[in-house]
């Protein structure tokens, strides 16, 4: 079994190539990427498994990849407030 910090997840493209190639061996986001593979068999493709370390590598179209900007405060606080976890 693999620590926390050895379960990292690595993606890989180039500006060439539409293809992102993403290799994880973190549970979390294999059973994520899995469920994509399952639901969207056309875009999200599993080509292989290293049973050893229990890791997987998938490959999918580069324009699937997003980064995110954080929230603005107002945003935050709105969350805060709609929480059922708030007092």
């Amino acid at each position: 079994m693999l620590s926390k910090a050895e379960q990292e997840t690595v993606i890989r493209w180039d500006a060439e190539d539409r293809i992102a190639n993403i290799d994880t061996a973190n549970p979390v986001s294999i059973r994520k990427l899995d469920k994509l593979v399952a639901s969207h068999p056309d875009v999200y493709k599993c080509v292989h498994v290293d049973e050893q370390f229990n890791a997987k590598q998938y490959e999918v179209d580069s324009r699937y990849i997003r980064f995110g900007k954080p929230p603005s405060e107002a945003r935050r606080e709105a969350g805060r407030r709609n929480s059922p976890f708030s007092a």
